[in-house]
């Protein structure tokens, strides 16, 4: 009888903290400033905390006869559930993002709080808070304990059959709801789960398309009150542009190329070009990916804005100032900018001037837009300025042409990524290389034109490119997976009018190529009112660290080492150290300014929402 009911005493005790943990995720929802979608968040935070409950539930209930070793376990694991979710609701309220590994680094770093110099007052607050937690959980324990077995019994059942099925209900209700809000592009509830620690939603778009044929709308209006609702504060303050200084501005990308290809023999117009210009060789992209590197190129901000900034639907600043400039604007684009999400990014405001749909295989695109570009530079006459954006994708699939196939061995351009390994590098970089080789033959093209034009000689034109790529020089193939200088050294040249060539090798970043145009047109902002990123033209130009980023990490990269944090929750505790060059893991360095980047990172992140 006795141990009946300290199993009914453990099982109360954990439904009893369910309710108090459910407390804590609804105080978030104080940061949603949207009332209307209270229907769905208080829903959505209720569900959360029982997913959570349930996890815990299910793996300690067969240990609950063991009540010595389950009483202090169960104290210590809700002390610690409700004091983090307490934490975390403090940094969401400075940083707008919830515990990720850089926050870790920086709470569990005693040098860190030299950097951040909180004071005694915040540390006796946490210390004071932790003790209260493990009193009120002694309290509730004791409390319980002292009840009838009667009384307990009932009121598990209660729980039981009237609690239970409730939760149950409206957590399916609030997936399911929450998968069609996906489906339909409701932003606003889209966006309403942000606050919500540890929140999973749940999407059926494939099931619903494959299933029932019902398609997924696109994202593209902000027809639902988004901009009004979202958190994005950008920019901080209005563009100025006082005293005007259009200037013709050219850039040409080419998907997935690395700093090291460029040579006489696979990049000879590339080459040819550099030497009219700053060639930035120790260039880091904003992002190993697609995505995230063409975000961070564009704004001038760390690529851990993107969600948001997706979300909120709100253009960059660089070309809200072309436009003021009345510049003609032509983005030139091999791939659909649908996906990845540029027209309800990077392109928000101008998606009228883009130029993305081309037939045929990459390398065909890719002919298809040079030879558009072309006729739209024919129509130019100099008297307007002019922007243009070019990306070229063949290298990100190894595609080229047949008589471009002057690298071999290369299998015949063909590969089965499924089962490639370090075996086949010979044949995958030789295509790699013949994919590039093609990409410089139209980039030399274009450039060409520009010269006939005269509309060279005085215009600023860029080569760069979105992320690197990387051929098992550290066991991996692709990008997107790891932080080393192959997925991440993108090229960056820059030729400026009035300015000499010359070969930078300090650490530079994509994400200043914005700001510093922005110098050149004539704007007067402070960086920090609309970037993250650095003036690549001062003379005291200088980077001690760089961000690159996607889906699921974060790095801070000096040249000497590479912090890797992660925000999946079984990586989240595990900050991975690299060293820069050889991305060979190292001990955490000693350098007394590392976790000042960390907090400086930190800050950048949260400038621009609310």
């Amino acid at each position: 009888m006795q141990n009946k009911k300290n199993i009914t005493t453990l099982t109360l005790f954990f439904k009893a903290n369910f309710f108090v943990t459910t407390l804590f995720f609804l105080l978030f929802l104080i940061f949603n400033h949207d009332n209307d979608t209270l229907l769905f968040t208080v829903p959505a935070a209720l569900s959360t905390s029982a997913m959570l409950y349930l996890a815990y539930f299910l793996l300690l209930r067969p240990l609950f006869r063991f009540e010595k070793v389950m009483l202090p376990l169960l104290v210590a694991l809700f002390t610690l559930t409700n004091f983090a979710l307490l934490l975390d609701f403090f940094i969401f309220r400075i940083w707008k993002f919830h515990i990720n590994g850089m926050v870790l680094n920086i709470l569990m770093s005693p040098a860190a709080f030299d950097s951040i110099q909180t004071g005694s007052g915040p540390v006796l607050i946490t210390i004071g808070y932790f003790v209260a937690f493990v009193t009120f959980e002694l309290w509730l324990l004791r409390f319980l304990k002292r009840k009838e077995a009667p009384l307990l019994e009932g009121w598990n059942r209660t729980f039981n059959r009237v609690v239970a099925p409730i939760v149950l209900l409206v957590a399916l209700t609030e997936k399911v709801y929450y998968g069609f809000a996906n489906m339909y592009a409701n932003d606003k509830i889209l966006e309403s789960t942000k606050p919500i620690p540890l929140y999973q939603p749940l999407t059926f778009t494939r099931f619903m398309e494959k299933r029932f044929g019902l398609h997924a709308a696109e994202r593209k209006s902000a027809d639902v009150g988004v901009k009004s609702d979202a958190k994005v504060v950008y920019p901080l303050k209005p563009i100025e542009i006082p005293h005007p200084k259009p200037v013709h501005i050219f850039i040409f990308a080419s998907d997935a190329v690395r700093n090291d290809i460029l040579d006489a023999a696979v990049t000879p117009n590339i080459l040819r070009f550099s030497q009219d210009a700053l060639w930035f060789t120790n260039n880091r992209s904003g992002g190993n990916t697609t995505r995230f590197g063409i975000f961070s190129l564009f704004y001038g901000l760390n690529s851990a804005y993107w969600f948001t900034f997706l979300n909120a639907k709100t253009g960059p600043v660089f070309f809200k100032a072309l436009e003021r400039l009345d510049y003609d604007i032509g983005i030139f684009s091999s791939t659909d900018t649908s996906w990845p999400e540029f027209k309800q990014t990077v392109y928000y405001d101008v998606k009228e001037r883009i130029h993305d749909q081309f037939p045929g295989l990459p390398w065909e695109k890719d002919r298809a837009l040079t030879q558009s570009w072309l006729k739209w530079i024919d129509d130019k006459n100099g008297s307007q300025p002019i922007f243009s954006f070019v990306f070229l994708d063949g290298p990100h699939g190894n595609s080229y042409p047949e008589d471009f196939a002057k690298f071999q061995p290369d299998g015949a351009g063909e590969v089965n990524y499924a089962t490639a390994s370090e075996e086949d590098r010979t044949e995958l970089f030789n295509q790699y290389k013949n994919a590039v080789h093609y990409s410089d033959h139209l980039i030399g093209m274009m450039i060409e034109k520009l010269k006939a034009k005269g509309l060279y000689e005085n215009a600023i034109v860029i080569f760069t490119s979105d992320h690197g790529q990387e051929y098992y020089e550290f066991g991996l193939l692709g990008h997107n997976s790891a932080f080393d200088i192959e997925q991440t050294n993108s090229p960056l040249i820059m030729k400026v009018p009035g300015l000499a060539s010359r070969k930078i090798d300090t650490l530079a970043s994509s994400i200043d190529l914005m700001p510093t145009l922005m110098r050149k047109i004539g704007v007067t902002n402070d960086f920090a009112d609309f970037s993250n990123g650095k003036d690549l033209l001062a003379d005291d130009y200088r980077r001690d660290f760089t961000t690159c980023g996607n889906w699921y990490k974060n790095a801070i990269i000096t040249p000497k080492y590479t912090l890797v944090f992660s925000n999946l929750p079984n990586e989240i505790l595990k900050t991975r150290v690299y060293d820069t060059i050889t991305y060979k893991p190292i001990p955490y360095p000693k350098d007394p300014n590392a976790n000042r980047y960390i907090l400086e990172v930190l800050n950048q992140n949260r400038r621009f929402v609310k």
